[in-house]
């Protein structure tokens, strides 16, 4: 379990029990002084159900007293009680799940397409962007990141149902929607999107984060991107930080002084980094601990295609815990034109996701993404009892 930030499970609620005394029968016997009398008393005991979360443990417990003032843990919030995600009848698969085999697998080989061209020279040069100072003690709620949720790729073009998204969000027991809502290539265009939305998610006790796909070619410019989402009103900011396969100008430098400016920009919203599931490739050569001290959860892509999904996400969760909070994305697409397994996971791998990234501490847990996802990804999620 992901020791320290969250303390320990709530207890399954016991079950109502009855405890009812009682006298025997007694027959009706006629006597000259009056009659007998039948004793009957009952007590009734009901257990209740309920759930509380604690504060995660401090810095200095967890890391070098010298980068205590600057690398604080937020403070697990409370779960919001207000709009009760229903509660499934019964589970869909048992519990713990059961490991589970992606099927067809090993992937089809496809053929390799023609490389795209190498990167050019970034907007800014390396030389130009200043190593940023760490981040002050801050105080963030991570309340919108808590539990199940979806994410949403919109384009400046996309049609977009509100009402018809967070009925089926509701529906499924969801507490956010994560919603893009810019990229470098496209500037910010989520300004009406999120007008519709915001209204309809909130009242229905939805959370909406943005999300954002910066380049790093101008870390400034990408940044400035958060704050116009922050002043429509979202419950959060995700920064979707890619490798150079993604052309994205990834480096240690240009990431801090990124994430740095949108951590001034947001305030008090959390801001999630959106990272690569952390292979032992990745682990070598991808700034997770670069971004660590700006960011206040770790959001990895765990798109397992023919990899098993609990092992996938163990391995994410184990890998990032140390740094900073976790809420995992799991796999709601067809890998099969990016090299991966054909066809969408099934409704057993969805469950052995999320049952393993719960289990191991994961604050919460999304799948990508709503638009390509089929009936057995949402009959999972909607079945899984996230507390």
């Amino acid at each position: 379990m992901l020791a320290g930030w969250i303390r320990g499970e709530p207890a399954d609620p016991a079950p109502a029990g009855l405890d009812v005394r009682q006298t025997g029968r007694m027959g009706l016997r006629l006597v000259a002084a009056g009659c007998a009398a039948v004793l009957f008393a009952g007590i009734v005991a009901a257990a209740a159900d309920g759930q509380s979360a604690g504060p995660g443990p401090s810095v200095a417990a967890r890391s070098r007293a010298s980068r205590a003032a600057h690398n604080p843990v937020p403070p697990m919030p409370r779960v919001p009680r207000a709009a009760p995600a229903p509660r499934a009848a019964r589970l869909l698969y048992p519990l713990p799940a059961r490991a589970v085999q992606p099927e067809p697998c090993p992937a089809p080989p496809i053929p390799l397409g023609p490389a795209g061209p190498p990167l050019g020279p970034p907007r800014v040069a390396e030389s130009a962007i200043p190593w940023p100072a760490l981040p002050p003690r801050r105080h963030v709620d991570l309340t919108p990141i808590l539990g199940k949720g979806i994410w949403l790729t919109l384009w400046p073009g996309s049609t977009l149902d509100p009402a018809r998204v967070v009925a089926q969000a509701r529906a499924a027991g969801l507490t956010q929607l994560w919603v893009r809502t810019g990229g470098s290539d496209q500037g910010f265009y989520g300004r009406r999107d999120l007008a519709g939305l915001l209204p309809a998610a909130h009242r229905a006790g939805l959370a909406v984060i943005a999300w954002d796909f910066p380049h790093l070619s101008d870390p400034a410019a990408d940044a400035r991107r958060a704050l116009a989402a922050a002043r429509l009103g979202v419950d959060g900011f995700s920064a979707d930080i890619e490798t150079t396969a993604e052309r994205t100008y990834l480096t240690a430098r240009r990431v801090a002084y990124y994430l740095a400016l949108v951590r001034a920009e947001v305030g008090s919203l959390p801001v999630i980094a959106t990272v690569p599931r952390p292979t032992a490739e990745r682990l070598r050569t991808y700034p997770y601990a670069a971004e660590a001290p700006y960011v206040d959860v770790f959001a990895p892509m765990v798109y397992w295609s023919c990899t098993e999904p609990g092992a996938a996400v163990a391995g994410a969760i184990t890998a990032l815990a140390r740094l900073r909070p976790v809420a995992p994305i799991g796999q709601a697409y067809d890998m099969g034109s990016e090299g991966g397994r054909h066809g969408l996971p099934s409704a057993a791998e969805t469950w052995r996701f999320l049952d393993v990234a719960r289990r191991m501490g994961a604050i919460g847990a999304s799948l990508y993404d709503y638009e390509s996802s089929g009936p057995q990804s949402w009959r999972a999620l909607a079945a899984y009892p996230w507390p």
